[in-house]
């Protein structure tokens, strides 16, 4: 069986390829499928360059004849993709943290998505923010993070529940000591009424603002409403004791989930454990699933996505469920809170969002749609 992979290069996480790699060999070592597959690998850089990925899944898919397409790419670059997999007939699988998602969420019949949910989990902060406090806010986001679109998720959500976006605050800085939130303060202490934040950023501009933001002395509380990134280990660093604001969000995976396959694959990874790396063990999974059902007639696409959406994947975030609708992956999730002053969150697995999903995922982007097409975090 042969397996074709296009994977991104990135300067901020220079991790992801080989995370993403040793997660998906360690399970396929574990379930001794590693003698029957050989995978053909292509780098697309930061995969913002459409035509290359488009002659790199070309290559794949026609040249070297792969059973199946697996794409670290975003959802914005799928389209020039489209055509090549419906030609060939097999299954492309997409693989990212989820920062975009699809203008119109129309399925294509041989290409499902595993992601990380990040805009989705934005979407549900939103919702959450809106319903904290007086219902008004201020966006802090950088200028890298706020082109795509799980900061429109975050903000348009908490639109539509009523909230009201009172100051915009997009740091253009390097992340270093030229980085400042004096703009964002200086708002915070002229409207003592608003005093919840929206917040999108990656873990080393997080960990910053975090360390920031502790510093700016105020008598009012200060309720942050995070996306996934700003809960990392590394981002959370930047809160120190004492610190005067509360930090709430969603999580698609921690390291501390009490289940079985969450502690088998820590324990079989032979790097650290990551969300990178557990994007490669539930790709794993999902090939694991295709092999046993399939064995040598792995390269028709619609036959597999029919038989997936039957299945249940039993990973270490919980049960995967590809959604018929849409052909995404639904996962469990964990609501994060930490209150002022506390170094100990409080967490809750949420087992059941298909509700939250539906109402996501039915109402198309309406408008322009511009920003990066570059796979986030890849920068």
């Amino acid at each position: 069986m042969k397996i074709g992979i296009l994977f991104p290069l990135s300067n901020a996480h220079p991790g992801i390829g080989m995370d993403f790699m040793d997660g998906l060999n360690a399970f396929l070592k574990h379930k001794e499928h590693t003698g029957n597959i050989i995978f053909l690998k292509e780098s697309i850089g930061f995969g913002a360059i459409e035509k290359d990925v488009c002659l790199k899944a070309e290559k794949l898919l026609i040249a070297d004849d792969v059973d199946m397409l697996i794409a670290y790419v975003d959802e914005k670059v799928l389209p020039v993709l489209y055509t090549l997999v419906q030609a060939t007939g097999k299954l492309m699988l997409v693989v990212n943290p989820g920062a975009n998602y699809p203008v119109n969420w129309i399925a294509q019949p041989s290409v499902i998505h595993l992601n990380l949910q990040h805009a989705f989990l934005c979407w549900l902060s939103g919702a959450d923010a809106a319903r904290s406090g007086t219902g008004n806010a201020a966006l802090a986001t950088t200028y890298y993070d706020c082109g795509y679109l799980h900061a429109a998720a975050m903000v348009n959500r908490f639109l539509e529940q009523g909230g009201d976006i009172k100051f915009n605050y997009i740091n253009n800085q390097a992340y270093n000591d030229a980085f400042d939130i004096r703009q964002l303060t200086d708002f915070l202490s002229a409207n003592p009424n608003c005093g919840n934040l929206i917040c999108v950023f990656d873990e080393l501009p997080a960990s910053i603002f975090y360390k920031l933001l502790d510093q700016y002395s105020s008598e009012k509380k200060i309720h942050l409403f995070v996306s996934p990134m700003m809960l990392q280990q590394k981002a959370m660093a930047g809160i120190g004791e004492g610190f005067s604001f509360s930090v709430n969000g969603y999580l698609p995976w921690r390291p501390g989930l009490e289940n079985e396959a969450n502690k088998h694959f820590q324990s079989l990874c032979t790097r650290p454990s990551s969300m990178f790396s557990l994007l490669g063990w539930e790709t794993a999974m999902v090939l694991d699933e295709i092999i046993q059902q399939f064995k040598d007639d792995t390269a028709h696409g619609e036959k597999i996505v029919a038989h997936l959406i039957t299945r249940k994947i039993n990973g270490p975030r919980g049960l995967l469920k590809l959604d018929p609708e849409t052909l995404f992956y639904v996962a469990p999730v964990t609501r994060y809170s930490l209150k002022a002053g506390t170094l100990v969150p409080e967490t809750i697995l949420i087992q059941n969002l298909e509700k939250e999903w539906r109402s996501f995922t039915a109402k198309p982007t309406e408008g322009a749609v511009t920003g990066w097409i570059n796979t986030y975090l890849c920068y």
